[in-house]
């Protein structure tokens, strides 16, 4: 038996009881990552710098043949989150033929050449890609690893190889767009077939980032409910009312929205507690739908 370490984010590995931690919400993801050094070098993430760390928060290495049965046994889906080496589709595939097909399998990648993504087909029934962007300029500068349009291509190829939403693109608001721009590019993916998950821009010490704010909460959430009216079929980008890049809602009554309008949003039992802010602080993404407040729709200004 060959043994094979993967990195297990903290939420994860406190449920499965092997970090010590009090959970502040029932996860009903394993979220996993590939060990070792990333060569992406995205300028807002500081994964290729510090080989613990996603986001603001630390991974932990275990052996993951030894945590197989639990996992299927307490979690509802695995996501691996892959990091940029040569080949590493290949490590993906290792992980994922650790698992039986009792549990569905998410892998969150972002490559250079899609041409290898078909090799995933039949081992996972949704992948994730890291567009991140909403502006092909802001791409150029934040992703120099990439290519913006094929990325593009990438994700168009996925959806047809995939399904009709079974591929998630995950962006990332607060990175210099307007919220027209991060709206029209939720439509266009959506009208791809392509799920667009939206996150927050998180500073992490370390990044050329570090210093710049995370997106201003009464932004986020118009947002998030652009991106929640967009995926329902419920109304177009070009419905929406922008003054100088700033979408206006005149004589919308949000009172009936549903709270997981709120929570995260990308494959199913997707939670990510806290991935993208600190508990103690705005709360962009809920983890789950009993946190949202009653009170949300204040967090946007008139």
């Amino acid at each position: 038996m060959i043994i094979m370490n993967v990195l297990f984010s903290l939420g994860s590995a406190v449920k499965l009881g092997l970090k010590r931690g009090v959970p502040l919400v029932d996860q009903r993801t394993c979220y996993l990552m590939i060990e070792g050094k990333c060569n992406a070098g995205c300028l807002f993430c500081i994964r290729s710098k510090d080989q613990s760390k996603l986001s603001r928060l630390p991974w932990y290495s275990f052996d993951l043949e030894n945590s197989i049965t639990q996992i299927e046994a307490t979690f509802e889906r695995v996501c691996i989150q892959s990091i940029n080496y040569n080949k590493f589709i290949f490590d993906i595939k290792e992980i994922i033929t650790k698992f039986s097909k009792k549990i569905p399998v998410s892998v969150s990648l972002s490559l250079k050449d899609y041409s290898e993504i078909e090799s995933l087909h039949g081992d996972v029934d949704k992948v994730g890609i890291g567009l991140d962007c909403a502006r092909k300029d802001i791409f150029k500068q934040m992703k120099p690893y990439y290519s913006w349009d094929k990325t593009w291509k990438g994700i168009e190829s996925a959806s047809e190889i995939f399904g009709k939403y079974n591929v998630i693109c995950h962006l990332i608001a607060g990175l210099g767009e307007t919220e027209k721009d991060m709206i029209l590019t939720i439509q266009k993916l959506f009208d791809m077939g392509v799920y667009p998950s939206l996150f927050a821009f998180t500073p992490i010490k370390g990044t050329i980032y570090e210093k710049l704010s995370p997106p201003n909460i009464s932004s986020y959430r118009k947002i998030q409910i652009a991106q929640y009216l967009i995926t329902s079929n419920i109304k177009k980008a070009e419905e929406f009312h922008f003054e100088k890049g700033d979408i206006f809602f005149k004589g919308e009554d949000f009172n009936n929205l549903k709270s997981d309008v709120f929570v995260t949003r990308g494959c199913p039992s997707c939670d990510r507690p806290f991935y993208n802010e600190s508990p103690k602080g705005n709360i962009y993404n809920f983890p789950d739908i009993s946190l949202v407040p009653p009170d949300i729709l204040k967090d946007i200004e008139p």
